[in-house]
């Protein structure tokens, strides 16, 4: 059987990776080969980066009304509701998660979208009494383009947990996504362009954090660099967005307590201690994967 093909998504089209290769994605329950997926390359990721930019000049984009600009993002969480059976089973398939457990991460974005769509006309600057004939003010302004390096354990809620906000603010966006988890950012690109989201103004580049990760978070026209994943990985961004002194924001892995006091009931606390250890295979950033016990 053919398996169904992905190709990037770049300036508001679907395009072929400039090397021509492309990956397997597995569903990992199963270890069955489910899609091919492009994989991008430092070429790609400078097209994607200069698509974002062009985007983000192009008055269509900074000059929309802000209130205009939250429609579209709210637009874009009512996509999410109206296709909610279809990228929670996509999420499910691809992460390997209970379809339960996808439904609930599914559920989470499109409320993302839809507060963060509230918020796009409420940014606000600050005029500040001084002395003398001056005028003291702040002016909020968007950074530009943002990167976004997703991981694989939570692919669609930690992805747009930093793109819903860059866009509220006016800024465009290049996501990567974790190689192994790519096809729920894929739909999500399908959507923007449903929805009448300007070509430009959020990109996916998939493939190897090695190539494409490296080329987007050293590249010299990003603005701004968020990654959620392992500390190791996050160091290695640090290292190279420092080179152009780009700011980055990171969540890297955490060492979380869970805390049992002597008059807790022993039969609930612990079922929450092996919840908040397990849940979704221990692979999360605030599993709680230590334990303190009071003596007795």
């Amino acid at each position: 059987m053919e398996l169904p093909k992905h190709l990037l998504f770049i300036g508001g089209k679907w395009i072929e990776p400039v090397g021509g290769e492309s990956t397997q994605v597995l569903d990992p329950a199963t270890n069955t080969p489910i899609a091919q997926v492009a994989s991008g390359s430092k070429d790609d990721v400078d097209a994607a980066v200069h698509a974002a930019r062009t985007a983000f000049d192009n008055p269509e984009w900074r000059g929309i009304d802000p209130s205009k600009r939250g429609r579209l993002l709210f637009q874009l969480g009512q996509a999410l509701r109206d296709k909610f059976e279809e990228v929670s089973r996509i999420e499910s398939l691809n992460v390997g998660k209970p379809i339960r457990e996808a439904k609930g991460d599914v559920a989470y974005v499109y409320k993302l979208f839809e507060y963060y769509a509230g918020l796009a006309d409420k940014i606000e600057g600050s005029t500040i009494p001084v002395p003398g004939n001056r005028l003291d003010y702040t002016l909020r302004e968007p950074v530009g383009v943002t990167g976004h390096i997703a991981p694989w354990n939570y692919p669609l809620v930690l992805a747009c947990r930093g793109i819903a906000p860059a866009l509220a603010a006016g800024n465009t966006v290049v996501l990567k996504p974790a190689s192994l988890t790519p096809l729920s950012a894929l739909k999500l690109a399908e959507l923007t362009t449903a929805v009448g989201l300007p070509a430009g103004v959020f990109n996916v580049v998939t493939g190897p954090g090695s190539t494409a990760g490296s080329a987007l978070a050293g590249h010299p026209d990003v603005d701004s660099m968020t990654f959620t994943g392992s500390t190791d990985t996050g160091k290695q961004i640090m290292q190279l967005a420092a080179r152009h002194v780009t700011p980055v924001t990171l969540e890297l892995g955490g060492k979380n307590p869970q805390i049992v006091f002597p008059d807790a009931k022993l039969d609930r606390a612990l079922k929450g201690v092996l919840f908040g250890a397990f849940q979704n295979a221990g692979q999360m950033c605030w599993a709680g994967s230590r334990l303190f016990l009071h003596e007795s």
